[in-house]
């Protein structure tokens, strides 16, 4: 897998709150892309060089050429 950086990160670090975990968009990243409350985002994880990551599509639309199948929640498997 290829991926290339365009300059831009930051940290975030995972939170708890009662029995779950979850993950935090920096307010830049909503504004610079337009998102509003109850928009998409599909989260994958990958490995890149041998490293695990997460990739987040901001368009709203999954991988081409896969059903995604809700399983519990906010959470969704991906069959091929």
């Amino acid at each position: 897998m290829q991926v290339s950086f365009q300059g831009l990160g930051w940290k975030v670090r995972l939170q708890q709150r009662a029995t779950y975990y979850f993950l935090t968009l920096v307010k830049e990243v909503i504004l610079g892309n337009a998102l509003k409350r109850g928009d998409e985002l599909f989260y994958y994880l990958v490995t890149c060089n041998k490293r695990k990551a997460i990739i987040i599509f901001l368009d709203g639309k999954g991988r081409p050429g896969e059903d995604i199948v809700k399983a519990r929640g906010h959470s969704f498997v991906i069959s091929k």
